[in-house]
């Protein structure tokens, strides 16, 4: 599966070889060098803003169901015991069943028409599950839920990619992924002001679900007329505008050219345990945020305080998790490795889950949760970054996308379960699980750091000769190249 899906029109498809050729050099003088910065400070403003957005929306209808339960979704439906977690975690067998469809569905439309469709989709299940009546029908929405949002994400990572050189590409993405905590940080202080409404015709968690469905459905529709697939099909930017960006990314193209999945290469992927260490990392990952975006108002109102209060109140998780998923780009840079930033996020973690698993403290339980948001999606950030850093190719790089995706869905699925109404109010279980996931990721985050460091090591000790083999198959070797380093 390719890690950057592309319509059959993309420009990848020439070789760097003829790419170069047909364009030459492509040089801006210094007046161009201005407006492009500007320009791309336009695309900043337009198209990744609109993406962002609806990744909040996303993030905000994923969550939602934390927020109906405070507002009486269990009483309501007549849900039992594990009944809300097995609703809450059916989302994600079609989420991770149906990517690689979408994937196929996104190379033949677009990422306008399908990104905009699918945001309509997701928002019309949602308010459906204004009108759901019973756990039968919420597993079918929530199910219809997790195949719609499966081609959000890889939508929006290959418009990325086709409006911006590689080289910004990175802290694009960096914004991107932000948007899951600012989705956590406003959704609950919009589901306490939807509660506020008394019209009888829906209840409180009813109204919940319609009204955030059907800001998604809209904004979906403002999509398809904002959006664009390539800078010279937008309306939004003026013809000198679209020239300058038609003109970097043609440079961007020659430099680097294009390589096809070497199936090969592929094989030996498959085989190399790193990538199955740092992808379990990413599965323990997920277990801080999905507390954080589910289950927190759940975890407050058990505190005592009332449902609108509890709702709100997950404003603060959300802003440090917000906080630690943009600084977490920095920290190989601040602490001098990918590793040593793993360790600085689970400290937080370790630190937060203590905190909840031994006090009933309400301000330190509260502090906590903060704890937990800032070092669980700041280790979804920086694993990311790190596994991705480490891919010496296209066949790397795919298969680690994949993996990392497929891995870290699992880890999502299983913290749907970890805070069951059995446990409650202190939710030791759960906050039991996050602890050991924390110091798991250290486990797993030491092997990853020891098989780099040895990897490192021998290549500088025993060099491989590759002087008889051809410039395409030395750049086939991808990570296997004397000279691939890999990063700590």
């Amino acid at each position: 599966m390719d890690s950057k899906p592309r319509p059959i029109e993309s420009a990848d498809t020439v070789s760097t070889d003829e790419t170069s050729k047909e364009l030459g050099p492509i040089e801006f003088t210094g007046d161009d060098e201005k407006r492009l910065r500007w320009t791309f400070r336009k695309v900043d403003a337009t198209m990744l803003f609109i993406l962002i957005c609806s990744n909040i929306l996303n993030a905000i209808d994923r969550g939602n169901l934390g927020m109906a339960k405070v507002a009486g979704l269990e009483d309501d439906i007549g849900l039992h015991g594990s009944d809300f977690n097995v609703i809450v975690s059916l989302m994600y067998p079609t989420y991770l069943l149906f990517m690689l469809p979408s994937n196929l569905v996104l190379r033949r439309l677009g990422a306008r028409i399908w990104l905009s469709l699918i945001c309509v989709i997701w928002g019309v299940v949602n308010m459906c599950m204004a009108f759901a009546k019973n756990k039968a029908q919420f597993i079918v929405l929530r199910l219809l839920l997790g195949a719609a949002e499966s081609g959000a994400t890889p939508g929006a990572l290959m418009l990325i990619t086709l409006w911006y050189p590689r080289e910004m590409v990175t802290s694009r993405i960096a914004l991107f992924y932000s948007a899951f905590p600012a989705g956590a940080t406003i959704g609950g202080p919009i589901a306490s002001g939807i509660m506020k409404i008394t019209n009888p015709r829906f209840r409180s968690w009813e109204w919940i679900f319609f009204i955030e469905g059907l800001t998604t459905a809209g904004f979906g529709l403002l999509m398809f007329l904002l959006l664009a697939d390539y800078p010279d099909s937008s309306w939004l930017f003026r013809k000198h505008e679209k020239a300058l960006l038609k003109r970097r990314m043609e440079q961007d193209q020659a430099e680097g050219g294009h390589r096809t999945v070497n199936r090969k290469r592929l094989w030996i992927h498959v085989r190399d345990p790193l990538l199955y260490v740092q992808s379990l990392m990413f599965f323990c990952a997920n277990f801080a945020p999905i507390t954080i975006l589910t289950f927190t108002a759940i975890i407050v109102n058990q505190m005592g305080y009332s449902p609108s209060a509890a709702q709100a109140m997950q404003a603060a998780p959300g802003i440090c998790g917000f906080v630690g998923m943009l600084t977490s780009r920095y920290y190989p840079k601040w602490f001098g490795s990918h590793y040593f930033g793993c360790l600085f996020v689970a400290g937080w973690i370790i630190t937060g889950s203590s905190i909840l698993l031994g006090t009933v403290n309400n301000s330190a339980r509260i502090f906590a949760l903060c704890a937990l948001a800032f070092g669980g999606f700041g280790a979804s950030g920086i694993e990311a970054g790190w596994i991705m850093s480490n891919a010496g190719g296209p066949t790397r790089s795919a298969f680690s996308g994949a993996l990392n995706s497929g891995i870290g869905g699992l880890g999502a699925l299983s913290a749907s379960y970890i805070y069951r109404n059995k446990d409650a109010p202190r939710y030791l279980f759960g906050h039991g699980m996050n602890l050991f996931a924390g110091l798991l990721w250290v486990v797993l985050g030491t092997v990853a750091y020891t098989i780099i460091r040895y990897r490192n090591h021998q290549k500088a000790t025993h060099p491989t000769d590759i002087s008889h083999l051809t410039e395409d198959e030395q750049i086939d070797l991808e990570n296997d190249h004397p000279e691939f380093r890999y990063v700590a």
